[in-house]
C-alpha cells in the first residue's frame, strides 16, 4: 500500500465485486449471443444438407425450394451468391456466410449463404439461400438487433446485481460502523455498561475483545493512580524526616563547634552531611515533580502573575550546592519579566532544567539568558572537560552524586503536559536548552 493512502475496506469490497459481476456477465453475454449464432447456422446447414441428399436434380437443371437454390454446378448459382463468395475457398458441409448491414449494432439488411455437399456417389451439390429485407429508412431503431439486446440484458443484469451488492454492503457495513462508532465513545462510565448486540457473531467477538482489553487497562490506570495516592504520602513522610533530621544535626553540630570553640570544623562530617542535605532536596524536587506527571492532564493547574526572573535567580541560588567544588561560572542575563503562570509546574520545569546543566557541567560556564518568554540555558565546558551533557552523564558519572538525575527526556514529557515549545541539542563544546514559556491567552484556553 503507497504510504498516505487511505482505502475504504467498504470501497474496495464494493468495486472489486462490481468488476468481478461486469466481467462476468460481459463474458456470458458474448457467450450466449455467439452461441445462438451457431446454433442458427448449425440449423440452416442441417436443413441445407437433407435439401442437397434428397432433392434429385440434374446436371443441367438446377432447382430453387423455400428459398433454397440448389444445384450440380457452381457456376449454375445465382450471380449474387457467386459474387459474394467468388474469393471462398468452399469445403465440404462447411457453411459460409456474408451478412450485410449499416453498423455494427445495426439489423441486418441482407444474408447470403452457401454450402458444399458432397453425396454418397460421389456427386457434388451446392445450396445457397438468400435473404433480402428492406433497407432501414429513416433511421430504424438499432436495438433491434441480436448484439444490442444481449448488451442491454447484461447491462440489466448488472445493474440488478449492483443493487444487490449495495444492499448487502450496507447490511454488512452498518454492523460495523456502529461498531466503530461505539468503540470510539468507549469512556470509563461507559465501560461498566453491558455490550450492545452487533447482528453478526464475529463483530460480537471482535466487541468482546475490545471491552475486555479497555477494562484491563482501566484497572492498570487504576492501580497506578492508587500507588501514586499512596506513594505522595509514603515517600513525602521520610524526606521530610531526612530533612528535618539533617537540619537539627547542622544545629547540633554547630553548637559542639561553639562550646568547643573550635576555630575550624571537621570537613568529613561536614562534608557528609551536606551530602544528605542535598540529596534530600534532590529527593523532594523529583517526588514533586514524578506526581505532578502523573495526574490527569485534564486536572487544572492554579496560575499566577510570576516573575520568571526572580524565579530564575531564585532557583539558581537554591541549586547551588550542585556547583560547590567545581570550577563553573555562572552568567545570568535575566531581566525582570512578569508573565501569568503555573507557579508550581514552572517552577518544577525550570528547576530541573537549571539542576541538569549544573549537574553535568565539571569545568566551564552555564549561560541562563531570558528574552521575553524563552528561556535558553547553555553549558559549555572547557578545555580538558567533556563536549556536552550527554557525555558528561555518561563519561562522569560521579557528577551525579545524588543519584536523581531526571534528564532531558523527563523534561520534555513535562513541557509537553504544560504545552510549551522545549527544544534541546549539542553546541560547540557543550549542550543548549531553549525553553519557551505561554501563558493561557497564548494558548486559547
Amino acid at each position: 500500500m503507497v504510504k498516505g493512502l487511505h482505502l475504504s475496506l467498504r470501497r474496495y469490497v464494493l468495486w472489486t465485486l462490481l468488476a468481478v459481476g461486469c466481467v462476468l456477465i460481459t463474458s456470458f453475454s458474448l457467450l450466449s449471443s455467439e452461441r445462438f449464432f451457431q446454433g442458427m447456422d448449425g440449423m440452416l446447414r442441417h436443413t441445407m444438407v437433407r435439401f442437397a441428399t434428397t432433392m434429385d436434380i440434374s446436371e443441367d437443371a438446377p432447382e430453387n425450394t423455400l428459398n433454397f437454390y440448389i444445384s450440380a454446378r457452381l457456376d449454375q448459382q445465382p450471380d449474387e451468391i457467386l459474387k459474394s463468395f467468388a474469393d471462398k475457398e468452399l469445403k465440404p458441409y462447411q457453411l459460409e456466410k456474408v451478412i450485410e448491414r449499416e453498423w455494427f449494432l445495426a439489423r441486418p439488411h441482407a444474408a447470403r449463404f452457401l454450402m458444399m455437399v458432397p453425396l454418397e456417389n460421389g456427386d457434388v451439390r451446392y445450396v445457397s439461400q438468400l435473404f433480402t429485407g428492406p433497407k432501414p429508412s429513416g433511421g430504424k431503431p438499432a436495438w433491434l438487433s441480436h448484439e444490442v439486446m444481449s448488451m442491454a440484458i447484461g447491462l440489466a443484469a448488472l445493474g440488478i446485481f449492483a443493487a444487490i451488492l449495495l444492499l448487502i454492503m450496507r447490511s454488512v457495513t452498518k454492523p460495523v460502523e456502529t461498531l466503530q462508532q461505539w468503540a470510539a465513545g468507549l469512556d470509563e462510565k461507559q465501560l461498566d455498561a453491558p455490550i450492545p448486540t452487533f447482528r453478526y457473531q464475529e463483530l460480537n467477538v471482535l466487541a468482546s475483545l475490545i471491552h475486555s482489553s479497555l477494562q484491563s487497562v482501566r484497572q492498570t490506570l487504576e492501580r497506578e493512580r492508587t500507588f501514586v495516592n499512596h506513594a505522595s504520602h509514603e515517600l513525602r513522610t521520610p524526606i521530610a524526616v531526612i530533612r528535618s533530621s539533617t537540619e537539627l544535626l547542622q544545629r547540633v553540630l554547630s553548637k559542639e563547634q561553639q562550646q568547643a570553640h573550635m576555630l575550624t570544623t571537621n570537613s568529613k562530617r561536614v562534608n557528609a552531611l551536606a551530602r544528605i542535605d542535598n540529596a534530600s532536596k534532590t529527593m523532594t524536587d523529583l517526588t514533586e515533580t514524578l506526581l505532578w506527571l502523573a495526574r490527569d492532564n485534564d486536572q487544572a493547574l492554579p496560575y499566577h502573575n510570576v516573575d520568571v526572573s526572580e524565579m530564575v535567580r531564585q532557583l539558581c541560588d537554591d541549586l547551588g550546592y550542585l556547583l560547590k567544588g567545581k570550577s563553573v561560572e555562572v552568567e545570568l542575563i535575566v531581566p525582570s519579566t512578569e508573565m501569568y503562570l503555573p507557579d508550581t509546574a514552572s517552577r518544577i520545569i525550570i528547576g530541573n532544567v537549571i539542576r541538569n546543566a549544573f549537574q553535568h557541567t565539571d569545568c566551564g560556564v552555564v549561560k541562563i539568558n531570558l528574552q521575553g518568554n524563552t528561556l535558553t540555558v547553555e553549558n559549555h565546558e572547557q578545555e580538558g572537560g567533556v563536549d556536552n551533557a550527554d557525555d558528561a552523564m555518561l563519561q562522569k558519572p560521579e557528577l551525579d552524586d545524588t543519584g536523581y538525575g531526571l534528564g532531558l527526556k523527563l523534561i520534555t514529557k513535562l513541557t509537553e503536559k504544560l504545552e510549551w515549545q522545549f527544544e534541546a541539542g549539542a553546541v560547540p563544546s557543550g549542550y543548549q536548552v531553549k525553553l519557551e514559556l505561554h501563558e493561557p491567552n497564548d494558548l486559547d484556553t
